[in-house]
C-alpha cells in the first residue's frame, strides 16, 4: 500500500475520534439547563476526557506493542463508542463524568496506535510533515464536526440523539478498520507493529530517556490552553460580549479550522527549516501572546485570536510530537506508541488541570485573571525543553531525514 493511501486511511479514521471528543461541546447548554451546571462544572466535564485520555496513553501503547497496532486501533474505537453511549443515555452528572473518562481511554489506545502506524510508514519520510496532517488536518476536522457542525444536530436530534449520532460514526469507522487497515506489508517494519514486542528492552528504551521526559513536560501548558481555549472560549466570548451561541461558536471552528493550515506548517517548518525544538518554541510564544490579548479583545478581534491561537497550537504539537519518530538511535518502531503515550500523557496533566483551573478563576477571580492564567501557561512549561540537546535533536532529525 502506497504510504500516502496509509495516510489518507489515518487521517479518515481520525474524524471519529475528536468527532467524539469535541461532540458533546454543543450539549452544554442543555446540560446546563437540564442538570443544573455550571462553568466548573463544565471544566471538569473537560477535563475528565482528558483525565482518561492521559492516563491511559502508556498503557495503550503498551497494547500496541504486546498485541499490535491493529487490535488497539480497533479496541480503542470500541472503548471510545461505549464511552459516548453510555453519556447519550445517562441522567446523572456523575455517570456522564465516568462516561466522559471512559470514552478518554478510548480515545487514548486509538491514538497511540495510530501515531505509531503513521511513524511506520513515514520514518525518516517528510515524519513531521505527516504527522501534521493526521494532527492538523484529521484531528481539526473531526472538532469541528463536533464543536460547529455538531450544534445543528443537537438541534435537530436533542443532545443525546446528537451524542449517539457521533457514537455512530465511531461505530462506522470500527467496521471499515476492520476490514482495511494500513500496516507495512513486508520486511522488519510489519514485524515492529505486529504483537509479542513487549519487553524489558523496549521499556527501558521509553522510560529511561531522560530527554523524552523533558520534551514531554514541555507541552504540560501549550497543550492544556488550547484544549481549555477550542472548547470554552465560545462559551465565554457569548457571555462576555453578549452575542448569540451561533455566532460564537464560530471562534471555535476558526480556532480548529487554522490546525489545518498549522499542522502541516509545522511539520514542514520541523523537517525542513528550523528543527522539531525551535519550531516547537517559537510556536509556543505566539499561542502565549495571542491568549494573553482574548479578554481585551472585541468580536472581530477574537475570531483573528482564535485563528493565531488555533495555527501556533497545532504548530507546536506537530513539531512536538514528531520526537520518538526521529529518534531511532533510542527507539524502535514497535516503541512509537509507547513513547507517544508517555509525551501526551503527561502533557494530559494540562489538559486536565487547566480546564479546571480556568473554570475555577472565571467564578472566583474573572474572566481577565483566567485568560492571563491561559496566557502564561504555554511559555512557562516550554521553557522546560531548553534542558533538552537541541543541538543534538536536530543532528538526528537531518540524518534519519537525509537517510531516505
Amino acid at each position: 500500500m502506497n504510504r500516502w493511501t496509509a495516510l489518507t486511511i489515518i487521517s479518515v479514521s481520525f474524524l471519529q475520534c475528536t468527532l467524539n471528543w469535541f461532540g458533546i461541546v454543543p450539549a452544554f447548554g442543555s446540560l446546563m439547563t437540564e442538570m443544573g451546571l455550571g462553568y466548573p462544572e463544565l471544566g471538569l466535564l473537560v477535563g475528565i476526557f482528558v483525565a482518561g485520555y492521559g492516563i491511559a496513553h502508556i498503557p495503550a501503547g503498551l497494547i500496541s506493542e504486546a498485541f499490535g497496532m491493529r487490535f488497539a486501533m480497533v479496541a480503542g474505537i470500541a472503548v471510545l463508542t461505549l464511552g459516548t453511549v453510555l453519556a447519550a443515555v445517562t441522567s446523572s452528572y456523575q455517570i456522564l463524568l465516568v462516561a466522559r473518562f471512559i470514552s478518554g481511554v478510548g480515545a487514548s489506545i486509538y491514538v497511540g496506535a495510530a501515531l505509531g502506524l503513521t511513524a511506520a510508514w513515514f520514518r525518516g519520510h517528510e515524519l513531521g510533515t505527516a504527522y501534521g496532517i493526521v494532527s492538523g488536518v484529521a484531528f481539526t476536522l473531526g472538532a469541528l464536526l463536533g464543536l460547529y457542525v455538531w450544534i445543528d444536530v443537537v438541534a435537530a436530534l436533542g443532545w443525546r440523539g446528537a451524542l449517539l449520532a457521533a457514537a455512530g460514526v465511531a461505530a462506522a469507522t470500527f467496521l471499515l478498520l476492520l476490514i482495511i487497515f494500513p500496516v507495512p506489508t513486508a520486511g522488519e517494519d510489519q514485524q515492529e507493529v505486529g504483537a509479542s514486542n513487549l519487553n524489558t528492552g523496549s521499556l527501558k528504551r521509553t522510560f529511561g530517556n531522560h530527554d523524552l521526559w523533558l520534551i514531554s513536560a514541555s507541552f504540560i501548558g501549550g497543550y492544556g490552553s488550547y484544549l481549555t481555549a477550542s472548547q470554552l472560549l465560545p462559551q465565554f466570548a457569548s457571555e462576555h460580549l453578549q452575542i448569540e451561541a451561533h455566532d460564537a461558536s464560530l471562534l471555535g471552528a476558526v480556532l480548529l479550522v487554522s490546525g489545518i493550515v498549522g499542522g502541516p506548517l509545522g511539520g514542514w517548518l520541523a523537517d525542513r527549516v528550523f528543527g522539531m525544538i525551535p519550531t516547537f518554541i517559537a510556536a509556543c510564544i505566539v499561542q502565549s501572546a495571542a491568549q494573553f490579548l482574548v479578554p481585551h479583545l472585541g468580536f472581530a478581534g477574537l475570531v483573528v485570536a482564535s485563528a493565531v491561537i488555533g495555527t501556533s497550537s497545532i504548530m507546536a504539537f506537530s513539531a512536538w510530537i514528531s520526537t520518538p519518530g526521529f529518534c531511532r538511535d533510542w527507539l524502535e518502531i514497535s516503541d512509537i506508541p509507547t513513547a507517544c503515550g508517555l509525551m501526551l500523557t503527561i502533557s494530559a496533566i494540562g489538559g486536565f488541570i487547566v480546564p479546571i483551573l480556568y473554570g475555577w478563576m472565571m467564578a472566583n477571580a474573572g474572566h481577565q485573571a483566567a485568560w492571563f492564567l491561559l496566557g502564561g501557561l504555554p511559555v512557562a512549561t516550554m521553557l522546560i525543553c531548553v534542558f533538552a540537546p537541541l543541538r543534538s535533536l536536530k543532528t538526528r532529525q537531518v540524518e534519519a531525514t537525509a537517510e531516505y
